[in-house]
C-alpha cells in the first residue's frame, strides 16, 4: 500500500510517499480502506518535532473515514459482520506512537468501529472526527456545560470552537464567540459574536450584555494571552467558573496569565487532551455524533479541501496551512 511516512522529525521535508505492506491484522481487528484522513494541527506538530512523545519512524494521521474490507474475530477467524461498513474514527495513540491514517489502509479494533454519518461523504466525515472529539471532551467531560450557563468560546470559527458552539447550544447554554474579524464571517444565530478589534473587546461586550462577573465557562480554542486574560476578567467570582484550554500560540508554550483575577474568582483550569478517552469511549462519542448529525440536530462541515496523497507539494502546503491557521476550511488527505 501507499502511505506518507517520516523517519525523523524536523520539517515537512522529512515526510515522503512510500510503498509498504498492509497492516497485518491481529484477532479482533478490522482492516479499513481509508478514503479520507483529516489533517490536524497535531499531525503537523508531530512531523516537525513539536510533540516530544511522537516516536519514529511514523505514519502520521489520526482521523479517518473509509470502509471495512477485512476483519478477524477474537479467535482469529475471518468475520463478515463489518465487511463493507462505512466507518469513521479518531483518537488513541494513532499517528503518535503507532502508525496513523495517512495511508491507504489502517487497522482498527473491531470493538472501536463506529459507522460514519450516512448524510456525510467520506471527505466531510474524515475531516471532523478529531475536532469534534476535542469539542466533546471540552464541553462535556471537562467544562460540564449545562443549561443556562454563560459561555465564552475564544476562537469560535475554528474546527474545535465551532463544534463546541454547537454542543453548547445543544445543552442550552448562552454562547459568546470571538472572531478576529467579522468582515467576511456570518456567525451562527446561536452565537453572540465578539470581534477582537480592541484590547478589552471581550469585557466590553460582556458588560454591554449585562453579564459582567456572570460568565460560567471559558473555552480557549486559540491560545493567545490577551483575549484569554480579557475573558477571565468577566467570569463569575462564586467558585463555579470553569476554564478549559487546548492551545497555545507561542512556540515555547508560554503566555502570561493574570493570576490575581484567576484566584480572586476561584476559577478552575483544565487542559484538554484528546487521548484521555479510550477507544470504546471514543466510539460512544462518535456513535452519538453520527445519530445527531443524521437527524439534523448537529451540522457537519459544508466545505472540505481534498489533498491527493501523491502530490507532496500539496500535502506539505496543507500541513503548513493548518499549522499557521491560514484557512478556516479543513483539509483531508485522499489516499
Amino acid at each position: 500500500m501507499q502511505a506518507l511516512k517520516f523517519e525523523k522529525t524536523g520539517s515537512f521535508d522529512e515526510l515522503s510517499l512510500v510503498n509498504i505492506d498492509k497492516p497485518i491484522l491481529r484477532p479482533g481487528e478490522a482492516l479499513v480502506r481509508v478514503r479520507a484522513a483529516g489533517i490536524n494541527g497535531s499531525d503537523a506538530a508531530g512531523i516537525i518535532g513539536t510533540l516530544p512523545f511522537v516516536t519514529t519512524p511514523r505514519i502520521p494521521g489520526r482521523d479517518f473515514s473509509g470502509e471495512v474490507v477485512e476483519a478477524l474475530d477474537a479467535s482469529g477467524a475471518s468475520s463478515q459482520e463489518w465487511i463493507g461498513a462505512e466507518v469513521w474514527g479518531t483518537g488513541s495513540d494513532r499517528g503518535f506512537t503507532s502508525d496513523g491514517t495517512f495511508s491507504q489502509y489502517v487497522a482498527v479494533p473491531i470493538a472501536a468501529l463506529s459507522r460514519k454519518p450516512a448524510s456525510l461523504d467520506h471527505s466531510r466525515a474524515g475531516s471532523m472526527t478529531l475536532p469534534w472529539l476535542c469539542a466533546w471532551i471540552t464541553v462535556d467531560t471537562l467544562a460540564k456545560v449545562k443549561e443556562g450557563d454563560n459561555v465564552i468560546i475564544i476562537g469560535a470559527r475554528g474546527g474545535i470552537g465551532s463544534a463546541a458552539a454547537q454542543l453548547c447550544k445543544e445543552r442550552g447554554a448562552h454562547i459568546f464567540g470571538t472572531y478576529t474579524s467579522l468582515a467576511k464571517v456570518t456567525p451562527p444565530s446561536y452565537v453572540t459574536p465578539i470581534e477582537l478589534g480592541s484590547k478589552h473587546a471581550i469585557r466590553e461586550a460582556i458588560a454591554k450584555a449585562g453579564l459582567q462577573n456572570k460568565i460560567d465557562v471559558l473555552l480557549d480554542c486559540a491560545g493567545y494571552d490577551q483575549p484569554f486574560n480579557d475573558a477571565i476578567f468577566t467570569m463569575t467570582p462564586n467558585g463555579t467558573g470553569r476554564v478549559v484550554v487546548m492551545a497555545v500560540h507561542a512556540k515555547d508554550g508560554l503566555f502570561p496569565v493574570n493570576l490575581r483575577s484567576f484566584y480572586t474568582k476561584a476559577l478552575t483550569l483544565k487542559g484538554m487532551k484528546s487521548s484521555i478517552l479510550g477507544p470504546l469511549e471514543v466510539k460512544e462519542v462518535l456513535d452519538d455524533l453520527a445519530k445527531k448529525i443524521d437527524s439534523g440536530l448537529l451540522e457537519g462541515p459544508k466545505e472540505v479541501n481534498e489533498v491527493d496523497m501523491r502530490n507532496m507539494d500539496n500535502v506539505k502546503g496543507a500541513l503548513q496551512e493548518i499549522l499557521t491557521r491560514a484557512s478556516h476550511v479543513r483539509s483531508v488527505i485522499v489516499p
